[in-house]
């Protein structure tokens, strides 16, 4: 069963997306051997990709311990839908659009279960993170409540979809 905006891949274009993954500064040349195709056929399926919205984008990956930003939390929010004085409903997607503005916030996702959103933060230190929550999350009046967790040790952080060649997403190439 295929998803809701999914594309269909052959092996050569899950091979270009690995290899972009790994390393998306690699010349087009260098990508067109690994695949086996032309160095024109696969600048056209790059670009397809890049059309169809799979490949968003092209980014550094950054060293936060190098640039001084080694503490990373977590923290789970509820936010109240229905904030004494203000008549209008808030919504959680309002709610992400406000607080992703933040420079410490790298990532919020709405969540199910006990709590509603929850966001990553990077940040110098566990003061840094703790006025976050304090002297901005916990003063949003939607906020209802918190709970921050800081890890301790990183085993993986990746932006990178493992995994491409074994998903049923997959068809024959010719």
């Amino acid at each position: 069963m295929t998803e809701k905006n999914s594309v269909e891949f052959d092996d050569k274009d899950l091979t270009i997306l690995e290899s972009l993954q790994k390393d998306s500064s690699r010349t087009i040349a260098s990508i067109a051997d690994e695949v086996g195709l032309g160095i024109s056929t696969t600048h056209n399926r790059i670009k397809s990709l890049e059309d169809d919205g799979v490949i968003k984008g092209y980014h550094a990956v950054l060293d936060g311990d190098k640039l001084n930003r080694s503490t990373v939390a977590f923290i789970l929010t509820t936010v109240r839908y229905r904030v004494p004085g203000q008549p209008e409903v808030l919504s959680q997607r309002q709610f992400c659009n406000d607080i992703k503005q933040h420079h410490l916030v790298q990532e919020v996702h709405v969540i199910s279960g006990e709590y509603d959103v929850l966001l990553k933060l990077r940040a110098r230190d566990v003061e840094e993170i703790n006025d976050f929550v304090v002297e901005f999350l916990r003063q949003i009046p939607a906020v209802d409540r918190t709970l921050t967790m800081f890890v301790m040790e990183e085993f993986l952080s990746t932006q990178a979809i493992r995994g491409l060649k074994e998903t049923e997403t997959r068809v024959d190439a010719n």
